[in-house]
């Protein structure tokens, strides 16, 4: 079997990239991989508002008939443990060798995995593929309590969804600032506050040390580093995501993730990789960002130069969204550092803006809660790079795009 391109992972980055590919007028073969069995799916409704449906089917991007009238060839339930860059040849775990003569390594990330006593018991979850959410949910209808652990972007929205179908919730999380490390200490107090405002509970500054069980080797509790016991029928954990490099190449350097330049190049020629495995340069230091956003975006940016190479350098500024109960969150920019933050608006109101800014009062990022209409002027003032005058951001009388 042999492509022209070869795309390793039926993720967002790699549909969007093959989808993208046609669109633009590419006439060479395409094989697109993906170790799952089902088709290319949008993972972000997972925690959302698939979850709280009715329906078990996948949220898939496409019907299979999409990638037939686009002569894009899916070969599911197949997955890539190789790369031999000499021969152009990717190997699949059953042996077969399928040939490139691009080859994108697409293939996403995997949940990380707590270890600790008695994690194999029934009701404990990892959110990640779209068989660990049918798990979630077909669980979920026959329990009372629920703990999360972690309180990232993927925890509280399970929050959300959880406390919308009448589940009691409790979020345990070490930091004692949900979000803190993105989003500083005022918000991350706002999203705690919203959650309360809809009975979660939670419990902060906390570790988790081991699970309990019953006679029939299903979770019952969860035990803290206070050795406080939590009630819990089901429990789902949320620490974080390991990008997957686990496909073995002599010439490409798999570390914590793949490095890429700004046309999604690796090290190795011809071979590309986009999404969340991968770090890549903005701004003059080299990032990396899981949302869906940029997954999309990268995808799609890849196809360019694909068919023009070096036509089109990635300098998209990252972005992403959160939705929680009623109320939507957005961030611009990346950044785990700042000097100091900007506040426009009211928190107590729902409608706020925080700026987080360097030593010059450069813009790092912003994030904006319930304004979607901002979203054109915090792109135009983050792409600016000019310093903030911090009483004219917090005038609100001053539209964004005068600052």
């Amino acid at each position: 079997m042999k492509f022209d391109i070869v795309v390793v992972g039926g993720s967002t980055a790699g549909f969007y990239l093959v989808k993208t590919l046609r669109a633009k007028g590419y006439t060479g073969s395409i094989g697109l991989i993906d170790r799952e069995d089902t088709l290319p799916y949008n993972r972000y409704k997972l925690s959302k508002t698939w979850l709280t449906g009715k329906t078990l089917d996948a949220p898939i991007f496409k019907p299979e008939s999409f990638f037939d009238e686009n002569d894009i060839k899916l070969l599911l339930n197949t997955e890539v443990v190789a790369v031999d860059e000499d021969a152009k040849q990717v190997i699949t775990a059953d042996q077969q060798t399928i040939t490139y003569g691009q080859l994108v390594l697409a293939m996403g990330a995997e949940s990380r995995h707590l270890q600790l006593p008695n994690d194999d018991a029934e009701g404990i979850f990892y959110l990640r593929s779209y068989h660990d959410a049918v798990k979630i949910k077909q669980w979920s209808q026959q329990v009372k309590d629920v703990v999360l652990i972690g309180a990232g972007f993927i925890g509280l929205e399970l929050a959300s969804s959880f406390r919308k179908l009448g589940l009691n919730v409790t979020v345990v999380e070490y930091n004692q600032h949900p979000l803190g490390r993105v989003v500083g200490s005022q918000a991350s107090e706002y999203f705690v506050k919203m959650h309360q405002e809809h009975d979660v509970n939670f419990v902060l500054g906390q570790g988790v040390t081991s699970f309990t069980h019953d006679e029939q080797h299903r979770v019952t509790g969860v035990v803290t580093d206070t050795g406080t016991t939590i009630p819990a029928q089901m429990v789902v954990v949320g620490v974080g995501a390991v990008p997957n490099t686990s496909i073995k190449a002599d010439h490409l350097t798999l570390g914590q993730n793949i490095v890429v330049n700004e046309y999604s190049e690796t090290a190795v020629k011809d071979i590309y990789a986009v999404g969340d495995a991968t770090i890549w340069p903005f701004q003059g230091e080299e990032i990396h960002v899981e949302h869906w956003e940029h997954a999309q975006s990268h995808g799609k940016n890849l196809a360019a130069n694909l068919i023009q190479p070096h036509s089109q350098p990635y300098d998209v500024l990252p972005y992403f969204w959160t939705d929680q109960y009623d109320q939507t969150f957005e961030y611009l920019g990346h950044t785990t550092k700042w000097e100091q933050t900007f506040v426009r608006g009211d928190l107590d109101s729902g409608r706020f803006t925080i700026a987080y800014v360097d030593a010059q009062r450069v813009p790092l990022a912003i994030l904006f809660a319930n304004g979607h209409e901002q979203r054109d002027d915090v792109t135009e003032l983050m792409s600016r790079r000019q310093p903030l005058d911090p009483e004219r951001f917090a005038d609100t009388n001053q539209p964004l795009s005068t600052l």
